[in-house]
């Protein structure tokens, strides 16, 4: 990719433009990898299309796609009512599906678990939802606040989260041709070229070179 990205920029045999240092390259490509993955999680990309929407979507981001099983935090502070908070994956970036284990007694008074969706709010819908008969928490749904590295759940009266699923999109690893270590971009290898040109566009604009628009054009074609 730093190759590309050379010859890319028209620096081979060439000195019309700054010469890039390896730990400055691997910065741009940094910043145009979170680029490509926001764009792909969401639709700001020239195809309009969020993730899973089609399979070149899927393939795009599947290598930083993680699951994890996790519970609530045994201490429980400044919660809201029938609120509790559980920490989040130090990797976590964008969530893409959650569930978790509910347990309550039901109108039989037996204990019942169920597995019911969770609908994440905003903090300033809070009191309207919490409320709202037809949106408040129930067992078929539990209701979401996320702040910071932590996100809580809110069940009805007498309900228990015992644990919850969370399927998320990762914070791709550094990409680093300077250190020993040497990571690889782990994105899917398709993606590697588009990241390049993403990489170049970066750099033609922090440079302000002419060449910026003519190479924002075959960029912008990118797929």
């Amino acid at each position: 990719m730093l190759t590309a990205f050379k010859f890319g920029l028209d620096k081979f045999d060439s000195l019309n433009y700054p010469n890039f240092e390896p730990l400055e390259i691997d910065l741009l490509l940094n910043q145009a990898q979170d680029r490509f993955v926001k764009q792909r999680y969401g639709s700001t990309n020239t195809k309009r299309q969020s993730f899973e929407e089609t399979q070149k979507r899927t393939d795009d981001l599947k290598n930083v796609v993680k699951s994890a099983i996790l519970t609530p935090l045994a201490n429980q502070i400044l919660n809201k009512p029938n609120g509790v908070f559980i920490q989040l994956p130090t990797d976590y970036w964008f969530a893409l599906n959650e569930e978790c284990d509910l347990q309550y007694t039901n109108c039989n008074n037996t204990l019942t678990t169920t597995r019911p969706g969770i609908k994440p709010i905003q903090h300033d819908d809070y009191n309207k939802t919490i409320k709202d008969p037809f949106n408040k928490p129930w067992e078929e749904e539990v209701v979401r606040l996320e702040s910071d590295t932590y996100i809580e759940l809110i069940t009805a009266d007498n309900q228990t989260i015992q644990t919850y699923y969370l399927r998320y999109i990762k914070k791709p690893v550094r990409i680093d041709s300077v250190s020993s270590t040497n990571v690889n971009c782990e994105l899917s290898d398709h993606a590697h070229q588009e990241i390049v040109d993403m990489t170049i566009a970066i750099a033609l604009e922090g440079i302000e070179a002419r060449r910026q628009q003519t190479f924002n054009n075959i960029n912008n074609t990118n797929e």
